[in-house]
């Protein structure tokens, strides 16, 4: 038997945390910026093969609804939003009765519905690697290293990027500093504030204390007292 095969569960997850190191936000949508899924699992896929490690995810069916809404251009638009509840579980390929289960969930927003579910479950899993192994996406600030690195390789890029901190810088103004909501909270957050039937965002703004125009606005600190502010008013 091999010293691999001798490992259980738990000592076999902290060796796949030990060759990953910290992640970098390198991925840029609209106004997000994000760690790809790529950059997570290329460094931990290999050592997982080695470890004969797995972790498989399951679903239950969970909801979802259609989002109207216009463009900065005035073209009207529909997206599907869905939600559920999941789990991962770690698998000891070794010694298959070793396993361990953990409860997520899944937010996902797109055009059309099979997209809205993929994108959900990708970005589930992304970012339940990175909590999962105790992974931050840097060492301290996660804006801080794309701020600081190496200019963009092409011009579309460098757009992107300025649109970024631009949107970041006025958002910061607003709500008087702070890190910001990420993308998978500011998603969480909008279909909390859907589910309640709200139509503005007068009441988000009272109970912050502060004005937001959007939930990428939300300070981080503040987001997870606005998500269970919001469950309490969820429409019946």
């Amino acid at each position: 038997m091999s010293e691999q095969q001798t490992l259980n569960l738990y000592q076999k997850i902290v060796q796949v945390r030990m060759v990953a190191e910290g992640f970098t936000k390198d991925k840029a949508s609209f106004s997000y910026t994000y760690v790809s899924g790529n950059q997570v699992l290329s460094k931990i896929k290999d050592k997982m093969n080695e470890l004969n490690l797995l972790l498989i995810p399951s679903t239950k069916v969970g909801e979802h609804h259609t989002h109207e809404y216009k463009t900065a251009k005035g073209k009207e638009m529909l997206d599907f939003v869905v939600k559920g509840e999941m789990t991962y579980t770690w698998i000891n390929g070794d010694k298959p009765d070793e396993r361990e289960t953990i409860s997520w969930a899944y937010y996902g927003q797109q055009d059309e519905i099979s997209k809205a579910y993929g994108s959900g479950l990708t970005y589930s899993e992304r970012y339940f690697l990175l909590k999962c192994l105790g992974l931050p996406t840097d060492e301290d600030d996660p804006d801080a290293k794309q701020k600081e690195g190496s200019a963009p390789a092409s011009k579309a890029n460098n757009n992107t990027m300025n649109t970024s901190n631009n949107n970041n810088t006025q958002s910061n103004a607003n709500t008087g500093g702070g890190t910001l909501a990420s993308e998978g909270q500011t998603r969480m957050l909008y279909a909390k504030h859907k589910a309640t039937g709200w139509n503005s965002f007068d009441a988000i703004n009272t109970f912050l204390g502060y004005t937001i125009t959007k939930f990428a606005e939300v300070q981080a600190a503040d987001v997870t007292k606005l998500a269970q502010h919001l469950d309490k008013h969820k429409a019946a």
